[in-house]
């Protein structure tokens, strides 16, 4: 897997959600290069409404260590936070 097939598959997912384009970045979550692990991380953050089902749904068929999908999932659980901060501070004004 190279660097402009992880591109591609990343903008298929942040326009469409496909699954298909979803369980190639997971898979590069597994790569022994780093940069195609930090691309995939990412692209997958940027559906983190769809990438999370997708990274459970993957560590739970196999498909991808917990410790090979944990880097992402943190990255997804605190973009989350920050944006339900920003959410309660704007409520707050």
């Amino acid at each position: 897997m190279d660097a402009d097939y992880m591109l591609a598959c990343g903008i298929v997912w942040r326009k469409t959600a496909d699954p298909e384009a979803g369980w190639d970045l997971v898979e590069a979550l597994a790569s022994a290069d780093p940069e195609l692990r930090r691309l995939a991380r990412d692209m997958l953050a940027q559906r983190r409404d769809n990438a999370m089902a997708l990274l459970e749904d993957a560590v739970g068929a196999g498909v991808i260590t917990p410790e090979a999908a944990g880097p992402c999932m943190v990255q997804l659980l605190r973009a989350g936070r920050s944006d339900s901060s920003a959410f309660a501070m704007i409520s707050e004004a």
